[in-house]
């Protein structure tokens, strides 16, 4: 089979309108083709005539290095899409066109549908269309928030790999894509890590505010063996972060329901990291399963405040009971300072 990792360079303002940024030219496509058999990779790259825009922004220019006048001879989109096409050989061999986010996607379609009505030619998403794999979407499958990471080089150095080439060339982007997927793919420990990072964020770094230096104590140990803070101290610290939270959120009004919702949000991060086979992650299991319970019963208003507030305490001694019994004693009956419908 043949994984296809694909990346465009698009021209498009300077803007935060999603809607503007739908109207992106592309001016190139890289990609590779990655035989899972052979092990072997073949390489795809062209400039693309764009349709739109034919100056290029300057900011686009500064990113990817593509001047205008490079653009003035390439070839068009309808001669590049045929090639491609060509190159990426028999249909039924494609395990997936995998891209970093959906903006390429959806760019895609943009210049497929102006192009094809412009230019009379049939629209070559039509077959290939089912094949495309949103990385971030893949990994958050596995509780990895790729969508929490903005830049393929700073996810790729959160995974312990350098960016090889340059940045924002679409065959190099396509290339490191496929770097990216294979650390994912074959590396628990990595993904893992990953799935960690996310405890770095309120409110939870509100609660313990050395966190974030905790974790990179954690990183120089998995990745270079360095000092003794491993997976099992780590856990035991976040552990604590948890049980603290979720102490601080005893006394909310559970009527009101945006309150209840919001916990239930900041606790999606809980879920994650309780799939986390290594170190002591597996006791937020039951903890967070009894909270889920405890909250769908307040968002269906079955319960009064002081219901709910006994219920709490209950799952808090639970909790507590579940450390002990591992042998971890923590505090997390600390009063906090800031009352959890404040903690953003």
């Amino acid at each position: 089979m043949k994984k296809i990792y694909m990346d465009f360079e698009m021209n498009m303002n300077n803007t935060k309108n999603k809607r503007e940024g739908f109207k992106a030219d592309l001016i190139a496509i890289g990609a590779i083709k990655y035989d899972t058999k052979t092990k072997k990779i073949e390489k795809f790259k062209s400039l693309i005539k764009p349709i739109l825009t034919k100056t290029v922004y300057p900011h686009i220019e500064e990113l990817t290095h593509i001047t205008t006048e490079d653009l003035e001879n390439a070839p068009t989109y309808e001669s590049v899409m045929r090639s491609f096409k060509h190159w990426l050989g028999d249909f039924n061999e494609i395990d997936g066109i995998y891209t970093f986010g959906n903006l390429d996607l959806t760019c895609f379609k943009n210049t497929d549908r102006i192009s094809s009505q412009k230019n009379n030619h049939p629209r070559f998403l039509n077959n290939i269309q089912n094949f495309f794999v949103d990385i971030k979407e893949k990994y958050l499958e596995y509780g990895v928030k790729c969508m929490n990471y903005i830049s393929l080089t700073h996810l790729l150095e959160l995974s312990n790999m350098k960016f090889s080439g340059d940045a924002h060339d679409p065959l190099y982007d396509a290339y490191n894509l496929h770097i990216l997927d294979e650390i994912l793919e074959k590396n628990q420990d990595v993904r893992n890590y990953l799935i960690i990072q996310d405890i770095n964020k309120s409110p939870y770094n509100q609660i313990d505010d050395e966190i974030e230096a905790k974790i990179k104590d954690y990183e120089k140990y998995l990745y270079h063996k360095e000092g003794n803070y491993n997976i099992d101290d780590l856990s035991i610290d976040i552990l604590s972060i948890v049980g603290r939270y979720v102490y601080s959120t005893r006394k909310i009004k559970v009527r009101n329901i945006d309150i209840v919702k919001d916990i239930i949000k900041k606790l999606d991060t809980v879920d994650k990291l309780r799939n986390i086979k290594d170190g002591y992650f597996y006791v937020l299991n039951n903890f967070y399963l009894d909270l889920m319970d405890l909250y769908e019963d307040a968002l269906l208003y079955n319960l009064s405040q002081e219901e709910y507030e006994d219920e709490m305490n209950n799952i808090l001694d639970l909790f507590i009971e579940d450390m002990e019994y591992e042998n971890i004693f923590v505090d997390i009956k600390v009063e906090m300072q800031t009352p959890a419908e404040n903690l953003t």
